[in-house]
């Protein structure tokens, strides 16, 4: 039966494949210019990831003269060959633009700077490439923040540790390839190296032993029960992907281990909401994917209409409006007035990480259902 549902899955990908590919050019209802964008998350079909392309749709609605069409595979499916393959259609396609959440960042660069000796604008969202195989990467939040609030997240879980009494914490992450795993796990082990012996001295890191668990939720599921199985010894664990935080709380419940281990990730909020009500998790990391995506078209829009970023910050729809209130306190976070960060090399930054929990989650855009995280959303439609 699962085969069947997969395949057929499958073909109604590759049908709406086709027809993103056949259509030509368009024109608005007065004759101006409709910019065709192809955009090309990691995957589809994942809670993250639709969160983005809301985001994206309503940037795409409010611009009006700008076509998004959304191509990608599911968890299982999805490669770095299969995005090139999807960058040569778009090329082939004379689209206008190509927006591009990279799983790797080297496979497809040669193809992202033949679309820009094209002409056509690039720009990667959420991962990045090569620098000079696209002319911007709108960035979810700056690296170092990300990796920092995990491990700081860990920390404070685990406090009733002591320097002489350990806590033994993992980090599960997906490939060895993956730019924004492998930026989070170089800060979080800066972080810990530069304050071991103050700060983070009930913490153990096992910095050298970190487990690849890939990016669909099967092999997720083994690698984590896996590590856990041959490591009773582990109080905690950061778990660095959307699908790795379920992972680890599904491999602890099917080892049924009665000892407790807490966890820190990067996920999407309402997906481990059944931890956070248990107990088992405190909080996850992320940003508003939803607003990645909006500011990713915005950019794009820019781009294409000649108004190219400079100086220090970029200024979009989201400055000044609100990010999410403060998992703490409650208080209302913004993103900043002046505008996004911009950092050298072209990279745009949509705001600092946030920290979800029982508090603040129900303030998350973009979820797939309406009962799921958009009630605040929503009520300002």
């Amino acid at each position: 039966m699962k085969k069947v549902l997969l395949l057929a899955l499958v073909l109604l990908i590759a049908a709406a494949v086709g027809s993103v590919f056949a259509e030509g050019q368009q024109e608005g209802a007065d004759g101006e210019k409709v910019y065709k964008v192809g955009v090309i998350p990691k995957f589809i079909a994942e809670d993250y990831f639709i969160a983005c392309e809301n985001g994206f749709r309503e940037a795409e609605k409010e611009l009006g003269n700008i076509r998004v069409d959304w191509v990608g595979d599911t968890m299982a499916q999805t490669s770095a060959a299969n995005q090139k393959n999807y960058i040569q259609s778009f090329i082939d396609r004379q689209y206008d633009a190509i927006l591009v959440s990279a799983l790797d960042p080297e496979s497809y660069a040669d193809t992202l700077k033949e679309a820009m000796d094209q002409g056509i604008k690039v720009v990667t969202w959420d991962a990045d490439v090569r620098p000079d195989a696209r002319d911007w990467f709108v960035n979810q939040a700056e690296f170092d923040q990300i990796g920092i609030a995990c491990l700081k997240g860990i920390a404070g879980d685990l406090s009733d540790y002591s320097a002489n009494d350990k806590a033994t914490v993992a980090m599960v992450s997906t490939t060895t390839d993956s730019p924004n795993q492998n930026a989070w796990l170089d800060a979080i082990i800066s972080e810990y190296e530069k304050n071991k012996s103050s700060k983070y001295k009930h913490i153990n890191l096992l910095s050298d032993e970190i487990v690849y668990a890939g990016n669909d939720q099967g092999t997720a599921d083994e690698k984590v029960k896996a590590l856990l199985n041959a490591n009773p010894d582990i109080d905690g664990i950061i778990a660095l992907s959307s699908n790795t935080a379920p992972a680890v709380s599904s491999a602890r419940d099917q080892l049924n281990l009665k000892k407790e281990i807490k966890i820190i990730g990067i996920a999407v909020p309402e997906t481990q909401r059944a931890d956070m009500e248990a107990g088992k998790m405190s909080a996850v990391v992320l940003w508003q994917p939803f607003d990645l995506g909006y500011l990713t078209l915005q950019l794009a829009y820019d781009l294409l209409e000649g108004n190219e970023p400079s100086g220090d910050r970029y200024k979009s729809p989201l400055s000044g409006t609100l990010m999410a209130p403060n998992f703490s306190t409650g208080e209302p976070v913004l993103y900043p007035e002046k505008g996004h960060k911009i950092m050298e090399d072209n990279v745009i930054i949509l705001g600092p990480p946030i920290v979800w929990n029982l508090e603040n989650i129900g303030n998350f855009r973009g979820y797939p259902t309406d009962a799921h995280g958009m009630n605040t959303f929503l009520s300002k439609e």
